[in-house]
C-alpha cells in the first residue's frame, strides 16, 4: 500500500531539473514478505487523459534504491521515489496514480532481542540526545540534510510514551542567521552540516571551503576551528558534555577515518587532522573528548589502540578486526574516583558476521562478549549509539531497511569483568 504520495520539482544527477513523486509504501500484512517491488505512476490532467508516465523503486531516507535481496518485512514500510516523464512540457497534473508490483516471499528471520534489550522505533534513526537518564530525543532521517528536516520525537523511557517534537534549535535557523553562515541557498545549507552544543550557546558548522567553524546561535561570533579540509567529507559531529565534541571524516565505506576533538568555543582539543593518526573506525571519545579509542595497524598488529591528545600517550588494548566506519563507534566509560578510563564498549563482527556488543574491561585486560546486537548494515548503512548521562544505557540508532531505535540496559547484561 502506498501513503503520504507528493509530487515535487528535484535536481537530477546531471543537474537538470526533475518530477518526482515520493511517499511511503507500506506491507499491511502480517505474515508475509515482499521483494523484487517495482513502482510505476500514470499521470492525468483535469480532462483524465493520461499525460505522462514513470517507472520507480523503494529507497532509504537518503534516496538510495534497495539492494536486489532487500526485503519488505511484515507490517515494515519504507519510503519510494518514481521519476516523472512529461509527454509535453508544460501541461498541468491532475492527480497521479502510483501502481506496486512485488513477489512474495518468507520473511528474513528478525533477530532475537537478548535481555536489556527494548526496541523503541523501527525509523531510520540518524541522531540521538539523551535529556535526562529516563528521557531522550531522537531524529530519523537522512543524516546529509539539514537537522530541520529530520522528524523528531521525544520518548519517556519509564513509560514507553512517544511524542512528535520539533528540535528546539530549529527556530533559531532563521533566514538571518542563515545568510550569516552563507548558507541561505538550500544546496548550501546542506552543505554547512550546523550542529548545535546540546548543553551549550553555540553551533558548529563548515563553511564553504570546509574549513570547520563555530558560531554564536545567532551565527555572530564566528571562530575557525581547523581549516585545509576542502578535500574532506565530513560525515558527522559527535557531542560530549560541556560543549566538547568530536568531527570525523571519510569518503566512503573502508577508507580511513580523520577527525579531531574541540569546543564549541572553539579550542582544539586534539592536534589537527593531519595530525592524528587516521582509524579504520569513528574513534571513541571520553567525555573530556581528551582521549579517544581508534582501530587499525600502527606496528603492533590489527586492533583497537587508545590515545590521550594532550600528553602523546599511545598503547594497544586489544586485537581484533574492526568491522568497518559504518558500524557504531566505541563507547569510554571511566572510574568516578581516578577519571582513567575503565570500560570501553564496542561493536564487533563474530566468526559467522553477525554484530555483537563486547566490553574491554581495564581491570582484567579482557574482551567481554555480552550480547548480540539487533543490526545488519550493509556498506551504505550506518549505525552509531549515545551513552546516558548516568552511564547505565546505551541508545542505539540503525540506518537501513533494519533501522530502528533500542535502548540497551546494561545493568541487565553480563559483567563487564571476571
Amino acid at each position: 500500500m502506498t501513503d503520504d504520495l507528493e509530487v515535487i520539482e528535484s535536481v537530477g544527477v546531471f543537474g537538470q531539473p526533475v518530477l518526482l513523486v515520493q511517499g511511503v509504501l507500506r506491507n499491511a500484512s502480517t505474515e508475509k514478505a515482499f521483494r523484487d517491488i517495482s513502482l510505476r505512476a500514470e499521470i492525468y490532467d483535469a480532462t483524465e487523459a493520461v499525460i505522462g508516465e514513470g517507472v520507480g523503486y523503494p529507497v532509504d531516507a537518503c534516496g538510495a534504491g534497495w539492494l536486489p535481496d532487500d526485503q519488505l518485512f511484515p507490517e515494515g514500510r519504507t519510503h519510494f521515489e518514481i521519476a516523472l516523464e512529461l509527454f509535453e512540457a508544460g501541461t498541468d497534473i491532475k492527480h497521479v496514480d502510483v501502481y506496486v508490483s512485488a513477489r512474495r516471499t518468507t520473511p528474513q528471520p528478525e533477530p532475537e532481542l537478548a535481555e536489556g534489550f527494548t526496541r523503541l522505533s523501527d525509523d531510520e534513526v540518524i541522531e540521538i540526545e539523551w535529556l535526562t537518564d529516563d528521557s531522550l530525543r531522537y531524529a530519523a532521517g537522512c543524516d546529509r540534510h539539514p537537522l530541520t528536516e529530520w522528524q523528531w520525537n521525544a520518548v519517556d523511557l519509564t513509560s514507553g510514551e512517544q511524542t512528535e517534537v520539533a528540535h528546539p534549535a530549529a527556530e533559531l535557523l532563521t533566514p538571518e542567521v542563515l545568510q550569516r553562515l552563507s548558507a541561505a541557498d538550500p544546496a548550501e545549507f546542506e552543505h554547512a552540516f550546523v550542529r548545535f552544543s546540546p548543553d551549550g550557546d553555540r553551533m558548529v558548522f563548515q563553511a564553504a571551503a570546509n574549513d570547520f567553524m563555530t558560531a554564536a546561535l545567532d551565527g555572530r561570533f564566528q571562530r575557525a576551528v581547523h581549516g585545509l579540509l576542502h578535500n574532506r567529507s565530513l560525515r558527522g559531529v559527535y557531542w560530549q558534555p560541556e560543549e566538547r565534541f568530536l568531527a570525523y571524516y571519510f569518503g566512503g565505506y573502508g577508507d580511513p577515518v580523520v577527525y579531531f576533538t574541540a569546543t564549541a568555543e572553539a579550542r582544539a582539543i586534539s592536534p589537527s587532522p593531519a595530525n592524528n593518526r587516521p582509524s579504520l573506525i569513528v574513534p571513541g571519545i571520553s567525555r573530556d573528548a581528551n582521549r579517544a579509542v581508534i582501530a587499525g595497524e600502527f606496528g603492533e598488529g590489527m586492533g583497537y589502540y587508545i590515545v590521550v591528545f594532550n600528553n602523546g600517550f599511545f598503547e594497544k588494548l586489544f586485537e581484533a578486526e574492526p568491522p568497518g566506519n559504518n558500524y557504531p563507534a566505541p563507547l569510554l566509560t571511566a572510574d568516578a574516583e581516578t577519571n582513567l578510563i575503565d570500560r570501553i564498549y564496542v561493536a564487533l563482527d563474530d566468526a559467522n558476521g553477525a554484530a555483537r556488543l563486547m566490553c574491554f574491561s581495564r581491570e582484567d585486560e579482557q574482551l567481554h562478549d555480552l550480547a548480540p546486537l539487533p543490526m545488519r548494515l550493509t556498506e551504505n548503512q550506518r549505525a552509531a549509539w549515545w551513552l546516558s548521562p548516568d552511564e547505565q544505557t546505551i541508545a542505539l540508532g540503525v540506518t537501513g531497511i533494519h533501522g530502528g531505535l533500542w535502548t540497551i540496559d546494561l545493568t541487565e547484561l553480563p559483567p563487564c569483568a571476571e
